[in-house]
């Protein structure tokens, strides 16, 4: 068995299989006895249908013969010992009860090279083909919709709003990567996983019974462009002048809300630094101290304020407020509806 690249396919929202409708998928996630991959100990899984969570699933594992042996890295950080999978079931069982809840949804792993590269490596080791199956990465989603100093699962749920009871219990984690999804896909409002991946410029990963390719954003993405200074800008508006970054996602388009600040005379610039004025803060902030604020920019935020440099920061009602002064000035078309 090879990782030969099969040829191109088609992408999940132009084809009519599982996952192409709506957002049916279902997100997996393994826990690992020692540093090889194959080395499974744990199987999670958390069903999607219709963009609702319809069961969850937990299993321990006894890992492939010759891969069995546990590190304590490891145990440390998922509290599974030799004794509490002894008398579990092997992982080519666990390997058919996991497809068989799947009902042939494409899989969505946090990190799916590592995921899908376990799955790969224990079906080897148990003589099993590997699974057919489209597949995601919810790291590698979260790293294109949001602004983060860290992709790890816990900074990615705690972003999105997600509770994480347990991490490194498979169950636990793939439940939290279910949500993440769930909730990117809201704010990038897509119902269909498909839809999700072609608007976040990623490519599905596709794991077939002797090839594999994985899933990965593609490079010619170049994500929204700064906007210049209008010319005719009123040099009496409060957004004049103002050298202004985003973070967090807002209720209208990035490019959107750039546009509009620049038309008002404000400097757009992606990331902060000492001539950052304002700092709009999305994701429902209601606060004012970007220290509360899990984004790099919120912290470069701090670190510059710390140093004396003055970054007003904003909520997205606090941005409105002051586009709306714009109609003073009778232009009116600069407010997104």
């Amino acid at each position: 068995m090879t990782g030969l690249l099969p040829p191109p396919r088609p992408a999940l929202d132009d084809r009519t299989g599982p996952g192409a409708d709506g957002l049916d998928f279902v997100a997996i996630d393994v826990e690992t006895a020692n540093a090889r991959r194959g080395s499974i100990c744990a199987i999670g899984a958390a069903v999607v249908r219709d963009g609702a969570v319809v069961s969850t699933h937990s299993w321990l594992t006894r890992p492939p013969a010759g891969l069995d042996h546990f590190d304590g890295i490891n145990v440390a950080l998922h509290g599974i010992t030799p004794d509490m999978v002894a008398d579990q079931p092997t992982f080519a069982v666990r390997l058919d009860q996991l497809l068989e809840v799947t009902g042939g949804l494409p899989f969505v792993a946090h990190n799916a090279a590592f995921d899908i590269g376990a799955l790969r490596e224990a079906c080897v080791a148990v003589d099993r083909e590997w699974p057919t199956t489209d597949y995601a990465c919810s790291l590698i989603m979260a790293r294109r919709a949001l602004d983060l100093i860290s992709y790890r699962l816990p900074m990615v749920a705690a972003e999105c709003g997600v509770a994480l009871a347990a991490h490194h219990e498979a169950g636990s984690d793939a439940l939290a990567c279910a949500h993440v999804v769930l909730e990117i896909a809201r704010r990038r409002g897509a119902d269909n996983l498909g839809g999700l991946l072609t608007g976040l410029q990623v490519l599905t990963g596709r794991l077939e019974a002797a090839a594999w390719q994985g899933c990965r954003s593609t490079s010619s993405y170049t994500g929204p462009q700064l906007p210049d200074v209008a010319a005719d800008a009123d040099p009496e508006h409060p957004l004049y002048g103002q050298v202004m970054v985003f973070t967090g996602a807002l209720s209208i388009r990035r490019q959107d809300a750039w546009d509009t600040v620049a038309r008002c005379g404000a400097v757009v610039e992606k990331g902060v630094n000492k001539r950052t004025t304002m700092l709009v803060v999305g994701d429902g902030f209601a606060g004012h101290d970007p220290a509360d604020f899990w984004t790099g920019k919120a912290a470069k935020a701090v670190h510059w304020r710390e140093k004396g440099h003055r970054i007003e920061v904003l909520t997205e009602g606090d941005l409105i407020d002051l586009l709306a002064e714009t109609r003073t000035s009778g232009v009116r078309d600069v407010v997104p509806a």
